[in-house]
């Protein structure tokens, strides 16, 4: 899915330098190519301090938490955040699990430094106006995205599961008060789970938006044999209407009743 993204739009990635003055000095080693954006050092309430990739312009009216899947903070992840910058909107990438760029032999987060790191990220993406969603791919990414909405519900107005996240537990479901968007494949994800999902959403008010798909997601992959450019466009599209249809929230003076359970077979 990562690799998609970035092969579509290597070519209208903008001048490593429009973020250069930002840059921090900590992250992963970067070989391949010139990035849009730069790594800048955020700190927890604790005075922890961490690295993240930050893109996209300052004024945007939509600011985007990008969370990696089981791939941690690498080039691809880092060329889909400029993608999302390149199409208007202020993206953060923070790894808060795998930590890549630490070596091999990095500790974990414990669920504490998670929650503090997912609300730090938020907060610098926060300004007056501006909606914030978290993104996660796969079942890693998925529940990074949850826990990140979950961390601070209500400075979150989007969380966006693609490919993953159906088995959250309800402990965390509850938490979120944000509009949910599910990208979900049936040769991965059993149409009896997906309902199971929807069912523990349901009972907890949680307003969810469904995209099902009928192909394997292996269709969104450029680089691979089963690559189809038009599924990979359409999945984009999903992410891009959701994103509007936040924007236009009002989560004090409208409900998010209208979008429950919307389903897209």
């Amino acid at each position: 899915m990562l690799r998609w993204i970035m092969a579509i739009v290597l070519a209208v990635l903008v001048s490593a330098q429009a973020y250069a003055q930002q840059k921090g000095t900590e992250g992963p080693a970067l070989t391949c190519r010139a990035f849009a954006g730069a790594f800048v050092q955020l700190a927890t309430k604790g005075g922890r301090r961490f690295p993240v990739y930050y893109t996209g312009p300052p004024s945007a009216a939509l600011g985007i938490l990008l969370l990696p899947g089981a791939s941690g903070l690498n080039e691809s992840m880092l060329a889909w955040a400029d993608r999302l910058g390149v199409q208007g909107y202020n993206v953060v990438v923070v790894d808060l699990y795998s930590k890549t760029y630490l070596g091999p032999h990095a500790a974990l987060l414990t669920p504490q430094e998670i929650k503090a790191e997912a609300r730090s990220a938020i907060h610098f993406l926060s300004s007056p106006g501006r909606k914030i969603v978290t993104l996660g791919w796969g079942p890693k990414g998925a529940l990074q995205s949850l826990e990140a909405s979950a961390a601070d519900p209500f400075d979150v107005s989007g969380t966006v599961l693609c490919n993953g996240g159906v088995s959250a537990p309800v402990s965390l479901l509850r938490q979120i008060k944000s509009l949910v968007l599910l990208i979900a494949f049936n040769t991965v994800t059993p149409l009896p789970k997906l309902q199971a999902f929807e069912a523990r959403l349901r009972r907890y008010g949680k307003p969810l938006v469904v995209h099902y798909y009928n192909v394997d997601p292996k269709a969104a992959d450029p680089a691979g044999p089963n690559f189809n450019s038009a599924i990979a466009q359409e999945i984009w599209g999903d992410a891009r209407t959701f994103f509007r249809k936040v924007k236009t929230l009002c989560r004090r003076c409208a409900p998010y009743q209208s979008y429950l359970f919307d389903y897209r077979n």
